[in-house]
Formats: C-alpha cells, sequence, structure tokens
C-alpha cells in the first residue's frame, strides 16, 4: 500500500511538472514603448492586450519613466491599446511567438482642449445709460443715433487735459484751430463753436473748457434739433458734470518726465 501510495504521488507530480514545463515554454514577453507626436516618452499609459480572435485581455500594464511597458503573453496574435487621461488612445496588432516580440512605438496623440472662461471687469470705460440724447435715461444701445462717450477713467488714464485731447478718441470729430482763444470742433464736416453744452444746457461762450470737473463728455453726432434746439447739422459735445455725493473725495495724482519734470 505504501509503494502504491508513493508511485501515484510521483505520477502526480511529473504530471505537474509536465503542465508548468509546457506553460513556461509557450509564455513570450512582449516588450514596446509609448510616446508622445515628438518622440518623447510618456509614463503611466495603461496598455492591454487583447487576443485578435476575442475573449479577455491576456495582459496589462503600466509604461515605465522611460516609456517602456513589458507584457508576458502566451504566443498568439493581439491587439495592444495604450491610453492615458489628456490623450487619444492607439492601438496595434502584433503576433508574439515563444521567442518573443517588440511592438513598434506606440504614439499617443493629444486631445483637444476647450475650456470657456468668463471674464468681468468694472465698468470703467463702459456707460449703459445715456440721458443727454432722449431727456429720459435711456440705455445707450436704445438711442436712435451714433453716440461716443470718454468717461472720467478714460480721461485720466489718457492723461486729457483739454476739449482737444477728447475729441482725437471720438471718431467724425475732429478739432479746429478756433483762432487760437476758443474751443472749436468739426463734427461730420461741420464746423461749429455753439454747439457745446453742460449738462444738455448750451454754452456758447467761446473759451477753453477744462475737464477738471466733469464726469464724461458725450458726443451725439446727427442733427439734435428736437433736443437741444438750434445748431449745426454735424452734431453736439456734451459734457456732464460731476454729481455731488455725501462723503470725502480725495485724489492725490505724482507725475514724472524727462528734462527733471515732476
Amino acid at each position: 500500500m505504501v509503494a502504491r501510495s508513493s508511485r501515484s504521488l510521483f505520477a502526480r507530480f511529473l504530471v505537474i511538472l509536465f503542465f508548468l514545463g509546457a506553460g513556461s515554454a509557450s509564455a513570450a514577453v512582449l516588450e514596446g514603448r509609448i510616446v508622445d507626436p515628438a518622440g518623447q516618452p510618456i509614463a503611466g499609459a495603461q496598455v492591454t492586450a487583447v487576443p485578435v480572435a476575442g475573449g479577455a485581455a491576456a495582459g496589462l500594464a503600466l509604461s515605465r519613466q522611460d516609456g517602456r511597458f513589458t507584457l508576458e503573453l502566451a504566443a498568439g496574435s493581439y491587439v495592444v491599446q495604450a491610453e492615458l487621461d489628456g490623450f487619444g488612445a492607439t492601438t496595434q496588432q502584433v503576433s508574439v511567438t515563444p521567442e518573443g516580440a517588440s511592438a513598434a512605438d506606440l504614439v499617443l496623440a493629444v486631445t483637444s482642449l476647450r475650456e470657456s472662461i468668463t471674464v468681468e471687469a468694472e465698468p470703467g470705460y463702459r456707460l449703459s445709460t445715456l440721458s443727454s440724447a432722449t431727456r429720459t435715461p435711456t440705455p445707450l444701445r436704445d438711442v436712435p443715433q451714433s453716440v461716443t462717450v470718454v468717461t472720467r477713467q478714460l480721461m485720466q488714464d489718457q492723461l486729457m487735459t483739454n476739449i482737444g485731447d477728447v475729441v482725437r478718441y471720438l471718431p467724425g470729430v475732429s478739432l479746429h484751430q478756433g483762432e487760437n482763444n476758443r474751443d472749436q470742433v468739426v463734427i461730420r464736416g461741420n464746423s461749429s463753436s455753439a454747439d457745446f453744452f453742460v449738462d444738455g444746457v448750451r454754452d456758447d461762450v467761446q473759451y477753453y473748457r477744462d475737464l477738471y470737473n466733469l464726469d464724461r463728455v458725450e458726443a451725439l453726432k446727427g442733427p439734435n434739433a428736437m433736443i437741444f434746439g438750434r445748431g449745426g447739422g454735424g452734431g453736439v459735445i456734451n459734457r456732464v458734470t460731476k454729481q455731488a455725493a455725501f462723503g470725502a473725495a480725495r485724489e492725490v495724482t505724482v507725475q514724472g518726465g524727462s528734462f527733471d519734470g515732476r
């Protein structure tokens, strides 16, 4: 009984060794490399090998820092797929023999990235409502004529000191000489020194107008007789003064320039 049991155990051991030997003989190593379109190695890409005949994945590996990967597979044909977040997946078909196989470089292309950014800013140069053109608070887009507004912030940023500086930023309006003793502008080809207003009130005096007390300057182009009465056909320049408010308003400005100017 003891001899028969020993022979039985020895036979089973031989069978196990046979199958292990057969499995190791048919096993092969597939090596490859994951790179980007520039040929630089990509680490951390997931590589899977799926038999061409179908079935579950036969191997799974991650690419190393040098982009290389290694898969232990049985001999046969496989579809090798590499993928990584931010890159498009790529595949390659390879045939694995008992001697092993090497896959060509698998190139992962960068996928297109689309993002939307919302930018919000204080309306320093923007004016949404105007009352000069219609005598009522009206959204600027609803005013039925061409209006250009130069805000206080823009006047400060561009260091504007007089009406001549302002009209350089008004389309359709240019500065006239004014015989060196007054503001005079040309609005849409019509020269005028009598189409100046302050808060909608006519200001026909011939002099140079300062900007220190202004909130903004509005250029309303085109005929304005319905609102402003007599005047040229080119348009009007309306200065809107600062409005009084509760609380102190202080400002300090420092300027420097060439030739020791300060």
